[in-house]
């Protein structure tokens, strides 16, 4: 659903629209629970600056996703009851996604942000705080602070959060498979910290040159800093994807299926590792099977005991994806090749 609200015909329809869903979920014969779940989803609305929609899911009577999409325009309202939910264009806006760090560190600490590419939105933080009275104290005091004992007390206090603020990186990295670390702050504290970061972790750590903590930074420059390294870890893996299919493409496509057919028999085998999504005509429709292998052709009896009903190809397929625990990457159709507009890496090699 459209979830901008800046404008008073946009909050008149937001105002209207719990009552509306109710409708349409009751006339597909919803569980009331699931209306109800679905109605306290609406209600709470926030204004968001368009383009932007809301996507919820609701089973059993529970919220169970409720994500904003920032970007996408949505003129009506898509309201569906069935066996499982059309997560098309969901998935759409977060192929690619990854969680990122952003760490703002200084002598007496550091605070840690998480963000993700599919919103704008800072998803959490956590700080360490330090004793900066005690790493300045030798400074607060006149004739004391060449002592080697004052020097060597303030160096400590300084390692010492240091390593607490990379044991942050660390924990909140293995939570959220982060794929960048934005290292920013004081000079000799990036450099205490990423001195104390494990190596399997240094590969992802970029540098800043902005002591954010204390406010002197721009900040406008600083978030152009970040943009940039944040689009660079996307163009990478765009690259990375693209070379593993040429190289596939070359190599007699041992491990490359091609097209919608090869696509869909990968995953009925559990084969597909990756299945690579261009455009491709959503009239095809295919069979959403209740268990393994979980689709089917529309054309032939196989499986006909566990068909729960045929849907356009892109649900069908995503939903596919998700059982056979593969991933999915929407590409420009240039990275497939001839043409095929959906495309899949394999687990092993094609017999």
């Amino acid at each position: 659903m459209d979830a901008s609200l800046g404008t008073t015909a946009a909050q008149e329809a937001a105002d209207r629209l719990p009552e509306e869903v109710a409708k349409l979920l009751k006339s597909q014969q919803a569980q009331p629970g699931d209306v109800q779940a679905l109605i306290g989803a609406l209600e709470p609305a926030q204004g968001l600056k368009a383009p932007v929609a809301r996507f919820v899911a609701v089973h059993g009577g529970e919220v169970v996703l409720n994500e904003v999409i920032p970007g996408l325009k949505v003129s009506n309202s898509s309201v569906d009851v069935g066996p499982f939910p059309n997560f098309t264009a969901l998935a759409r806006s977060r192929g690619g996604s990854f969680s990122y760090l952003v760490a703002e560190v200084s002598k007496d600490g550091g605070e840690v942000h998480l963000y993700n590419t599919a919103s704008p939105e800072r998803l959490g933080s956590r700080g360490i705080v330090g004793l900066p009275e005690e790493i300045h104290h030798a400074r607060k005091v006149p004739g004391e602070y060449d002592q080697p004992k004052a020097q060597a007390a303030a160096d400590e206090m300084v390692r010492r959060n240091a390593d607490e603020v990379a044991e942050l990186i660390s924990e909140m990295s293995n939570e959220n498979f982060v794929r960048l670390i934005i290292l920013s702050g004081d000079i000799k504290a990036r450099e205490a910290v990423l001195g104390a970061l494990p190596g399997t972790l240094k590969d992802y750590v970029d540098v800043i040159d902005s002591h954010t903590r204390t406010g002197g930074a721009d900040a406008k420059h600083v978030d152009a800093q970040i943009t940039k390294l944040v689009e660079d870890v996307k163009a990478n893996a765009l690259a990375e994807l693209e070379s593993k299919v040429a190289a596939q493409s070359g190599n007699g496509r041992a491990q490359l299926a091609v097209g919608l057919d090869e696509v869909v028999t990968a995953l009925q085998s559990a084969q597909a590792e990756m299945v690579l999504v261009g455009q491709y005509q959503s009239e095809h429709t295919l069979r959403a099977l209740s268990a393994e292998p979980w689709i089917a052709h529309q054309e032939g009896e196989d499986h006909a005991e566990s068909v729960l009903g045929e849907w356009p190809a892109p649900e069908v397929l995503l939903r596919a994806t998700a059982l056979t625990d593969a991933s999915i990457r929407y590409v420009p159709d240039s990275l497939l090749p001839d043409g095929a507009g959906i495309a899949a890496l394999l687990r092993w090699a094609k017999s």
